[in-house]
C-alpha cells in the first residue's frame, strides 16, 4: 500500500508530465509556447484556504497538498485515478481536522461564557437578595417611625397631664403654704421675742415688742396700747395688769397657732390627694419617656440597617454593571468563533464536498 507521502509524490509527478513533453519538443527545434497557469475552479479556493489554515501540517506536506488540489479536484470523481482519490480523501481529513479545531475553539469560548453567565446569575441573585433586604429594612424603619411617633405623642400627653396636676397642686396648696409659713413664723416669734418679753429681758424689749406687732392686728386696741409698757418692764416691776396683758397676748398667739394647725390638718387630705395625682402623673411620664427612648433606639437601629442595605444594594448593582463588559466581550468572542466555524462549513467544507462529489458530463448523460 502507498503511504500518504508516496501518494503526494505520485500526484506531483503526474502533474509534471506535461512539461517533460514540452521539453522534448524544444529539443527537436520546435518553439515552446509560453507556459499558462492552469485554470483553478473557484470552488478550489475554499479548499486551498482551508488547507492553509491547517497549522498541524508540515510546510512540505502543505505545499504538496496545495500543489495537487487543482488537478485532483479539477477532475470529476468518476474520472479520478486512484492517486487522485487518495489525495481527495487526505484533503478531506485535513479539512475535518481544521473544522474540529474551529469547533473546539467555539466550545472553549462557550465554556468561558458559561462560567461568566454562572457568575452573572450569582450576581443577579445577590442583587435580588439586596433589593429584598432593602425593602424589608425600609418597611421595618417605617414601622419604627410609626412607633416613635406614637411614643412621642404619648410622652407629650403625659407631660401635659403632669403639668396640669402640678398647676392644680400649686393652686390648691397655695393657702396651705401660706398657713404653714405663718404657723412657722408664729412658732419662732413665740420661742424668741415673746419668750424674751415674758422673761423680762428689757435690754432689747423694744425690738421684741416690734416683732410681735405684725401678728397682733386683730387684738383689742386697748390691749395693744398697754403692750409696749408691759414689754419694757422687768418682771419685778410688773403688776397684775401687765401680767394680764402678756397673758392675753400669749393666749392670742396660742389660739392663732392652734387655728393654723387645725386648718393645715383639715387641708392635708386634699393636699395628699393632689400630691398623689402629681406623683402618678410623674410616673406615667417616666414610663412614656422610657418608651420613647426605647422607640428612638429601635428607630436608629432600623435606620442604620436600612442604610446598610442601601449600600449593599449599590455594591450589588455596581458588581453586576462591572460584570456586563466582561460578559459582552466573552459572548462577542464566542460569536466570532462560531461565525468563523459556520463560514468554514458553508464555504470551505461546502466547496470541498461540491468538488469531491462532482461527476463528469458523460456520467450524468449515462445516468
Amino acid at each position: 500500500a502507498m503511504s500518504a507521502s508516496d501518494d503526494l509524490q505520485t500526484a506531483v509527478s503526474s502533474s509534471n508530465m506535461a512539461p517533460q513533453k514540452a521539453a522534448k519538443r524544444i529539443g527537436q527545434g520546435v518553439a515552446a509556447p509560453l507556459a499558462k497557469k492552469p485554470k483553478v475552479d473557484p470552488a478550489c479556493k475554499g479548499i486551498i484556504e482551508a488547507v492553509e489554515q491547517a497549522n498541524d501540517l508540515s510546510e512540505n506536506c502543505r505545499k504538496m497538498l496545495l500543489a495537487c488540489i487543482p488537478k485532483a479536484f479539477g477532475t470529476a470523481s468518476d474520472d479520478r485515478h486512484e492517486t487522485q482519490a487518495i489525495m481527495v480523501k487526505m484533503v478531506g481529513e485535513v479539512l475535518e481536522e481544521v473544522q474540529a479545531k474551529l469547533q473546539q475553539a467555539v466550545d472553549v469560548e462557550q465554556a468561558k461564557v458559561g462560567g461568566i453567565e454562572s457568575r452573572k446569575g450569582q450576581l443577579e441573585t445577590t442583587l435580588a437578595s439586596a433589593e429584598a433586604q432593602l425593602a424589608a429594612t425600609a418597611q421595618e424603619a417605617k414601622a419604627k417611625e410609626a412607633t416613635m411617633a406614637e411614643a412621642t405623642n404619648a410622652e407629650q400627653s403625659a407631660k401635659a397631664l403632669l403639668q396640669e396636676k402640678q398647676e392644680a397642686q400649686k393652686t390648691g396648696d397655695a393657702a396651705i403654704v401660706l398657713a404653714q409659713e405663718e404657723k412657722t413664723t408664729i412658732e419662732q416669734v413665740m420661742a424668741t421675742s415673746f419668750h424674751a418679753i415674758v422673761e423680762g429681758q428689757s435690754e432689747d424689749a423694744a425690738r421684741h415688742c416690734s416683732a410681735l406687732a405684725p401678728f397682733l392686728k386683730d387684738v383689742d386696741e386697748s390691749l395693744m396700747s398697754a403692750l409696749p409698757s408691759s414689754c419694757m418692764k422687768k418682771i419685778s416691776d410688773r403688776g397684775s395688769f401687765d401680767a394680764m396683758v402678756l397673758d392675753q397676748i400669749g393666749t392670742h398667739f396660742k389660739d392663732k397657732f392652734a387655728a393654723l394647725s387645725r386648718a393645715l390638718d383639715e387641708a392635708a387630705p386634699a393636699a395628699q390627694k393632689r400630691a398623689a395625682a402629681v406623683a402618678e402623673a410623674q410616673t406615667e411620664l417616666n414610663g412614656a419617656s422610657a418608651l420613647r427612648q426605647t422607640a428612638a433606639v429601635g428607630l436608629n437601629v432600623a435606620k442604620a440597617a436600612e442604610q446598610s442595605a442601601l449600600v449593599a444594594l449599590q455594591v450589588a448593582k455596581d458588581a453586576l454593571a462591572a460584570h456586563e463588559p466582561e460578559y459582552l466581550q466573552a459572548t462577542g468572542a464566542r460569536d466570532d468563533k462560531a461565525a468563523e466555524l459556520e463560514n468554514f462549513k458553508l464555504y470551505n467544507m461546502a466547496s470541498f464536498e461540491l468538488l469531491r462529489d462532482r461527476t463528469s458530463a458523460k456520467a450524468i448523460a449515462g445516468a
